[in-house]
């Protein structure tokens, strides 16, 4: 049977990972993208806006959803508008040019989306719907929290810790033994050589709290 997927955030993201479709491990049939700030029957990238959050009263059963947000806080919140939904299935999509080194030691919760040219080593684990996007390199032992976002070629070194609801910036390097804290964003280019509390913001080479 055809596993029908719907995106939900017809931005960037949600267009980066209906292009990331065909080439994902798993196949999906895409019906169309959800997004609560674009009208319903708009096409995007050739695919119609259903709805938004309300589509879910009505969706049909059995119905595979990619939360396509960037933001943790954002993404988090959606997450517990569907949570309730128990027809609703979070797949986790890993495109085919991404590496997981040691899969055996690698754990990846659902709804969770590993994008081309990433390398995960061994010792892994990753919460539900976190987005590792692309060319970005994890090291042994490092554990993502849930919601958490991982932009485009970031390095996180061996034994980092991030906690729920963390943004990590593009370039961002963390060094090895670091701890972010839940709910905290690192900036674009940043070198994390300290443990950073909950909550905050840091940027800079290297990497200080500014928030």
């Amino acid at each position: 049977m055809t596993k029908k997927l719907v995106i939900y955030g017809a931005g960037g993201l949600g267009r980066e990972v209906k292009s990331m479709l065909p080439f994902a491990r798993e196949k999906y049939e895409l019906i169309g993208f959800l997004d609560d700030s674009i009208s319903k029957g708009t096409l995007v990238d050739d695919v119609e806006v259903l709805g938004g959050l309300d589509w879910f009263g009505s969706m049909p059963k059995s119905i595979y959803v990619v939360l396509a947000i960037g933001m943790p806080k954002i993404k988090s919140a959606t997450y517990r508008h569907l949570e309730n939904y128990s027809s609703l299935k979070f797949p986790v999509l890993i495109h085919s040019e991404a590496y997981l080194q040691d899969e055996e030691r690698i754990s990846i919760g659902e709804g969770s989306v590993i994008g081309a040219g990433s390398v995960l080593t061994t010792g892994i684990d990753l919460g539900k719907h976190v987005l590792i996007n692309l060319n970005v390199t994890i090291g042994h032992d490092t554990v993502i929290g849930d919601f958490s976002s991982v932009m485009p070629g970031v390095n996180l070194a061996g034994n980092v810790t991030l906690g729920n609801e963390v943004m990590v910036g593009s370039g961002a390097n963390i060094i090895n033994h670091i701890k972010v804290g839940d709910f905290s964003t690192i900036g674009a280019g940043s070198v994390v050589n300290h443990d950073i509390p909950a909550s905050s913001t840091a940027a800079g080479v290297p990497a200080r709290v500014i928030k």
